[in-house]
C-alpha cells in the first residue's frame, strides 16, 4: 500500500473509532439516567379500621323486625326500676355518712407521696399539700349532715380544688386527661347528703347514689322536708336528648325563660305531667340563701320521657347514637364520660342501676369468668351466651357493652381512651381512639404496634349478664 493509501486507511480507522466513541457515550448516558424519586413512607394510621368499616349505629346490629321487641320483661324491669329509684333518693334518708373518714378523705393520703403534677406539668409540692390539708380540716370530719341537691352539672373532686393532679405526664397513659383529683361527674337533679364543709366554706363534701366527692358550694342547694317529700312522691322522668336545655318559664311571656342547666342522658327528674306535646318536670335551682327551689320546666317528647323507657333496641339506639363519637372523659372530666359512666347513663333511663366504676359494674349480675380460655374461645363464649344490650364485658380498667355480631364477630359499644402499643425497638405508647365507638373485640389488628402489645380480647377477664332472669 502506498503512503497515501496508508494515510487514507488510517483516517478511516480514526473515523471509525470516533464514531464508536460517540455511540458508546450515548449508550453510557442512557444507562446512567437519574433514579426515580423514592416514594415517602406511608403515613401512620390515625384511626382504627373498625371505626371506619363498622356502622357506628347501634340499630344496625339488630334485625329491623326486632327493633321494637323488649330486651327486658315487664316484671324484671319493674324490679330494676324500683331498686334504681330507692338508691337514687337514699342519700336524703341517711343518718350518718356512708363513708368513714379514711375513705371519705382518701385524697389526703395520696398527697403524702408528692407524686402529682399540676397544670404546668410541675410537681404540686408541699405548698399545695399544706393548702389542701388546711381546707379539708380532717380532724373535724364530718362537720355537717344535711340533705342537699345538685343544681348544676358539676364534678365530684377528690380534693377541694379544680386544679388537676396528673401522674408523670410523660408516660404513656398518663397526663391529660387522667386528672387523678377527678372522681366522677355529677348531674343536676341528683339527691345528695352533704357531710363536710371546707375551712373557707367554698367546697362541700357530698355523697350521691354512686359516688362521693368535693363540689363547689355554688353547685348545690340544701333541701328541707317539704322539698324532699314532693320529689319522692312523684314518678321520675328520664332526659332522652343529650344537651336538651332545661329552663324555667315565667307567667309573663315577655320575660325569657331562665336557663338552669343542660339535660344529660342519665339524668332523672320528677315528672309532674306527661302529655301529647311533652312533659312537665321539676328542676332544682339554688336561691341566694343556699336553699333549693323547685321549678316547673317543660320539655318536648324528644327531650324527656317517663322512666323507665320501653326496653327496646330502637330506644337504646336512640340514646346511644347521640353519644357516639363523644370525647373520652376520665371520671367525667370536662363533662365527658369514661367507659363506666357511659354504660351507667345509658342504663338509667331504662330503670337499670349500675354503680360508678368498671369493676363494680362487672359484678352487677351473673359473672361468667374467662379463666384459662384462649382469645378465640372467649369470643365464642360471648357469641353463645351473651345477650345483646344486657351483657357487659370486663377487663381490668375497662368495661364494654355487647351489641351482637357482625359477619360472625362479636361487636361492642365502649368509651375507650386508647390501645397499648409497642414498637419493634420496645418503646411503649398509646394509639388514641379517645371517644365512644363501636368496634370488634380486637380493634387495631391492622396496626403492628398495637398487635405487639395492646389487643383487647386476650386481656378480657369475663362477662356479666346484667339481667340473667330477663
Amino acid at each position: 500500500m502506498t503512503s497515501s493509501g496508508q494515510r487514507r486507511g488510517f483516517s478511516r480507522l480514526l473515523a471509525a473509532f470516533f464514531l464508536a466513541g460517540i455511540v458508546f457515550g450515548l449508550l453510557g448516558c442512557a444507562a446512567q439516567k437519574p433514579p426515580a424519586p423514592s416514594l415517602p413512607p406511608p403515613a401512620p394510621p390515625t384511626e382504627v379500621r373498625d371505626v371506619q368499616t363498622l356502622p357506628q349505629d347501634v340499630a344496625a346490629y339488630f334485625d329491623p323486625q326486632a327493633l321494637d321487641l323488649p330486651f327486658l320483661s315487664v316484671k324484671v324491669q319493674e324490679r330494676q326500676a324500683a331498686r334504681l329509684r330507692e338508691l337514687h333518693f337514699a342519700p336524703w334518708r341517711r343518718t350518718k355518712p356512708a363513708h368513714a373518714k379514711a375513705d371519705a378523705l382518701w385524697g389526703l393520703a395520696h398527697l403524702k407521696n408528692n407524686r402529682h403534677y399540676g397544670e404546668n406539668l410541675r410537681l404540686l409540692g408541699p405548698d399545695f399539700r399544706a393548702r389542701m390539708e388546711s381546707l379539708v380540716q380532717a380532724e373535724t370530719y364530718p362537720n355537717m349532715l344535711r340533705p342537699a341537691m345538685a343544681t348544676a352539672n358539676t364534678s365530684l373532686r377528690v380534693l377541694p380544688t379544680q386544679r388537676p393532679g396528673f401522674l408523670k405526664p410523660g408516660l404513656p397513659g398518663e397526663g391529660f386527661p387522667f386528672d387523678y383529683w377527678q372522681n366522677s361527674g355529677l348531674l343536676a337533679g341528683t339527691p345528695l347528703l352533704a357531710t363536710h364543709l371546707s375551712a373557707d366554706g367554698s367546697w362541700v363534701l357530698v355523697e350521691g347514689r354512686v359516688a362521693a366527692g368535693w363540689v363547689p358550694v355554688r353547685d348545690i342547694a340544701f333541701v328541707d322536708e317539704a322539698f324532699m317529700a314532693q320529689w319522692e312522691a312523684l314518678p321520675l322522668a328520664a332526659i332522652t336528648r343529650e344537651g336538651a336545655p332545661v329552663a324555667a318559664s315565667f307567667a309573663d311571656e315577655a320575660i325569657p325563660a331562665a336557663h338552669l342547666f343542660a339535660g344529660r342522658i342519665g339524668m332523672l327528674l320528677p315528672l309532674l305531667d306527661n302529655g301529647a306535646n311533652g312533659a312537665t318536670l321539676l328542676a332544682p335551682a339554688r336561691e341566694a340563701s343556699g336553699r333549693a327551689l323547685s321549678l316547673a320546666v317543660r320539655l318536648s317528647r324528644d327531650d324527656a320521657a317517663p322512666m323507665p323507657l320501653a326496653p327496646t333496641p330502637r330506644n337504646y339506639a336512640r340514646l346511644a347514637n347521640q353519644l357516639m363519637g363523644q370525647p373520652y372523659g376520665w371520671g367525667g372530666y370536662l363533662e365527658n364520660r369514661d367507659c363506666s359512666a357511659l354504660l351507667m347513663d345509658l342504663y338509667a333511663p331504662f330503670g337499670v342501676f349500675l354503680p360508678r366504676n368498671s369493676r363494680q359494674q362487672s359484678r352487677q349480675g351473673e359473672w361468667v369468668p374467662f379463666n384459662g380460655l384462649a382469645p378465640e374461645a372467649k369470643e365464642t363464649l360471648i357469641l353463645e351466651r351473651g345477650a345483646p344490650l344486657l351483657t357487659l364485658i370486663y377487663k381490668p380498667g375497662h368495661i364494654m357493652l355487647y351489641l351482637g355480631q357482625k359477619d360472625g364477630r362479636a361487636v361492642i359499644l365502649h368509651d375507650i381512651w386508647g390501645l397499648r402499643t409497642k414498637t419493634e425497638q420496645g418503646v411503649e405508647g398509646r394509639f388514641v381512639v379517645g371517644r365512644v365507638a363501636i368496634t370488634t373485640l380486637t380493634p387495631g389488628t391492622e396496626i403492628p404496634d398495637v398487635v405487639r402489645s395492646g389487643l383487647l380480647l386476650p386481656t378480657f377477664d369475663g362477662m356479666t349478664l346484667v339481667a340473667p332472669d330477663r
